[in-house]
């Protein structure tokens, strides 16, 4: 029967090993959880591995002669108590940082599960001298102690302080959270209890890995479904903000200007079908493209935009391009905006001269600067409705070159003139 528990206890931690080695690998290569988690179950995958590399070596040495034997088996038996009470103080502190908002009560928190992991340490290191939790007797076999017991004892009051916590900051953390969180906690614990007044089979090796393993597939289960769902509004923020390029004003006009020109210039009205799709296609075709394009595509949507618009010719304007550097990357459907605000409120709004657009790039030693530039005459320009439509494309602007690039853009809007100029530093718009 001894034969058999022994046995049994070998392939209990043979497999417990296999799985903490599993575990770290999977954790380390895993690409779909964010850092906090990884680090995490990298840690607790370690301290399991070694936690179950203490208890089989305790297992291989235990009942063999020599006193090389004898300090061995109480270096692997304080491993084993102490490692398995980390275990507890990694998971208390992991659920405090994704529960708790509250930084004061999360530090609190923190430091009494220090103090309770030092008191544990601190009382391991009495027992290995004085026998208070465990001796190994002449023949090298571990005993237990009367106290032994209370080498539980900050293990339990740590997970029962978890409990405390998973039950008041429940609806921070979601289902799969919850269940992988009570998983952890309560099968170890009725493990550590079955352990106290039985010996023999090891419960708590077996009970703690297995719960180890469970949590991890819970939680990264979770963080995929999180990533997806996140795409998911990623994609929706994206398709809407892009759809919301193209103005609805922008295409009935372009469609009643091609209309007319079918009677009027047939010629003429196939060429702006041809920009029409082209305007089209670019947006479309950028909701599946990387938020960083070539500045020469970007242009060439402006180009396209800008024949679109002179198809009619009551929208009568000049464009001049000062480009002396074009080999950089800029947020897609980025300057678009720029020169149809420059167009629709600056241009067009000449009377007695020609409106008149200037859009132009050069490089310095950091950075990567566009300038688009424009000439108006004021009043035509200043409705309330109007000024409220570019400050909401001019801060979207804004904050995708901060997002995208950490770019930043200027303007200097004025009664006769304006310029709005974009900086993109060039270690991230730069392709040299």
């Amino acid at each position: 029967m001894r034969n058999g528990v022994y046995m049994f206890n070998i392939a209990v931690d043979i497999f417990a090993i296999a799985i903490s080695i599993i575990g770290i690998t999977a954790a380390i290569i895993a690409s779909r959880i964010n850092n906090l988690v990884k680090r995490y179950f990298i840690t607790i995958f370690i301290m399991d591995l070694l936690f179950v590399l203490s208890n089989f070596g305790g297992l291989l040495m235990r009942g063999k002669p020599g006193p090389e034997i004898r300090i061995g088996l109480y270096i692997a038996n304080f491993g084993e108590f102490m490692f398995s009470a980390l275990l507890a103080y990694v998971t208390s502190t992991y659920l405090f940082d994704i529960s708790i908002y509250d930084k004061e009560r999360r530090d609190l928190l923190k430091v009494m599960i220090n103090a309770l992991a030092l008191f544990h340490f601190l009382m391991l290191v009495i027992s290995q001298f004085t026998g208070l939790y465990y001796t190994i007797n002449e023949s090298n076999f571990y005993v237990r102690s009367y106290w032994y017991p209370l080498s539980y004892l900050t293990s339990i009051i740590t997970l029962m302080i978890d409990v405390v916590i998973l039950l008041e900051e429940r609806n921070r953390l979601s289902h799969k959270q919850i269940v992988a969180f009570w998983v952890y906690l309560v099968v170890p614990l009725v493990a550590i209890i079955v352990q106290m007044f039985s010996y023999g089979l090891n419960f708590v090796v077996m009970a703690t890995v297995v719960a180890g393993f469970a949590m991890f597939v819970l939680i990264m289960t979770d963080q995929i479904e999180r990533n997806f769902q996140s795409q998911l509004e990623n994609a929706k923020a994206k398709s809407t903000l892009l759809l919301g390029q193209i103005s609805p004003h922008f295409i009935f006009n372009s469609l009643m200007s091609i209309q007319d020109l079918c009677y009027s210039d047939p010629q003429l009205a196939v060429k702006s079908i041809g920009y029409f799709a082209g305007y089209l296609r670019h947006n479309i075709d950028d909701m599946s493209t990387n938020e960083m394009v070539p500045f020469e595509r970007e242009l060439d949507f402006i180009k396209e935009y800008i024949k679109l618009e002179k198809t009619d010719p009551d929208r009568d304007f000049e464009v001049e391009y000062l480009l002396e550097y074009m080999d950089f990357m800029v947020p897609t459907l980025t300057l678009q905006p720029i020169v149809e605000n420059a167009i629709n409120y600056g241009a067009l709004t000449c009377v007695e001269q020609k409106g008149k657009i200037i859009i132009s790039s050069r490089k310095t030693d950091k950075e990567i600067i566009i300038n688009v530039w424009n000439n108006a005459e004021g009043m035509a320009s200043k409705t309330s409705g109007q000024k409220k439509d570019r400050s909401v494309a001019l801060e979207n602007i804004r904050s995708r070159l901060s997002y995208y690039c950490k770019g930043r853009i200027v303007t200097d809007i004025g009664e006769n003139e304006s310029n709005v100029t974009v900086y993109i530093p060039l270690e991230e718009g730069g392709r040299e």
